[in-house]
């Protein structure tokens, strides 16, 4: 008789972990708040609350984006089936070497650069994870000899318990994900469980700041890093993310000239501080992956003129107030979209001049008439996309679709 598993949560990592789970021989069960249009032969779909006894099942497999506080797992827990994330269903079956990234900001840059670097010093290499190709996807068609290079979330940690990693960075841990995490703290427990995935001789690079910060959380040795200036032409933050992958790329022989070779041929991620045009002296920068608080200050701060910021989506519980200080002197004007716009008004209107539009497309049409020669109109939400939009990339999709548009305008005009 066939093992039976059960998949909640219907989105990439829930389809990539039924294929898996098929492949190996499951007979496979998925649910999900509502019936999507797209099912896979061979699986059978349930609405969540029409799954039924749980004791049918051997195995409860959990996409990152569904809590262990949602009820089909507590009551799998209540009822003895076995509780696994999909990034963990993964790491059962592979077996190449491999490292992680994680952090509330740049993981995906430092996950990217890694692979880049390696791939250009002669090394197999995939970048794999939360960066967009599911573990489980990956897992079907893994080349042994392949470095597997894991971008992981709080929400995939939660989940982990094998300790695949030779090595491991973590970046920064800063608010995020409030919605879904009762404090900080809980977030950055989820966040720190990343050192308990290595393999006994594995290494875990923190930075500084949330080495500092969140010390009592770790039960682990690990290597505090900052910065380093001295052989990388970068500043802030990105000269962080690109010391984070130089530490990595180390652990595969890669020498420090070999690495500053490799990043002159890096391309950025796409959506992150990516300038778009300059129209009128104004330059428009699309950081559509800015989806928290710090992300926003960060980016804000890479700016070279004064700022028309256009923030705003779905609110993920962190206070905006941190934006007062930071974008003194910076930001001229706040153009404010989506759920969380009325929030963000009511925290900083006795600090900026903020305007509530209707739409993404409203806002960068105020934008382009508030912002003068000399300024940028930057995208950098602080908030989720999915009030409006499909995801962050269809959200910077649209913003770079409307910035085009004010020049054809322009043009006809």
């Amino acid at each position: 008789m066939k093992k039976k598993a059960l998949v909640v949560g219907w989105g990439v990592s829930g389809k990539a972990a039924a294929l898996f789970l098929l492949s190996l021989g499951y007979e496979v069960c998925a649910a999900d708040r509502k019936i999507p249009e797209h099912l896979l032969q061979d699986v059978q779909f349930f609405q969540e609350k029409e799954v039924g006894a749980l004791d049918q099942f051997s195995l409860l497999v959990l996409s990152p984006g569904v809590p262990l506080t949602h009820f089909l797992p507590v009551q799998a827990q209540k009822d003895g089936v076995e509780i696994v994330g999909e990034a963990e269903l993964a790491f059962r079956y592979l077996r190449q070497k491999a490292v992680a990234i994680t952090g509330t900001n740049g993981k995906t840059t430092v996950t990217s650069l890694v692979e880049h670097v390696l791939r250009s010093c002669g090394k197999k290499a995939k970048a794999v994870g939360n960066i967009g190709t599911a573990l489980t996807e990956y897992a079907l068609k893994a080349d042994p000899e392949e470095i597997a290079v894991v971008e992981l979330s709080s929400y995939q940690l939660e989940t982990l318990e094998s300790s695949p990693f030779m090595a491991a960075v973590l970046l920064n841990i800063t608010p995020d994900h409030l919605d879904r995490y009762p404090s900080l703290e809980e977030y950055a427990q989820a966040k720190v469980k990343i050192e308990k995935s290595l393999q006994p001789q594995g290494t875990l690079y923190v930075y500084e700041e949330a080495a500092k910060e969140y010390s009592s959380l770790f039960t682990k040795p690990f290597v505090s890093f900052i910065g380093e200036s001295d052989w990388i032409p970068l500043e802030g933050h990105e000269l962080v993310n690109a010391t984070a992958a130089s530490l990595l790329c180390a652990k595969f022989g890669v020498t420090k000239p070999e690495f500053a070779q490799a990043l002159q041929t890096f391309q950025k991620p796409f959506h992150r501080i990516e300038f778009v045009k300059e129209i009128a002296g104004v330059q428009y920068y699309d950081d559509s992956k800015g989806t928290n608080v710090d992300a926003v200050i960060k980016a804000v701060a890479s700016m070279k003129g004064s700022v028309v910021l256009i923030a705003g989506g779905v609110d993920k519980g962190s206070s905006y107030l941190p934006w007062k200080e930071a974008f003194q002197g910076k930001v001229k004007s706040l153009l404010v979209i989506g759920e969380s716009a009325k929030k963000i008004e009511e925290e900083l209107n006795s600090s900026f001049s903020i305007n509530v539009l209707a739409s993404l497309e409203d806002a960068v049409r105020k934008a382009a008439k508030i912002a003068e020669s000399g300024d940028c109109v930057l995208l950098s939400p602080g908030c989720s996309s999915f009030d409006m939009f499909r995801d962050y990339v269809h959200r910077g999709q649209e913003f770079q679709r409307y910035v085009c548009s004010l020049e054809e305008r322009r043009e006809l005009s």
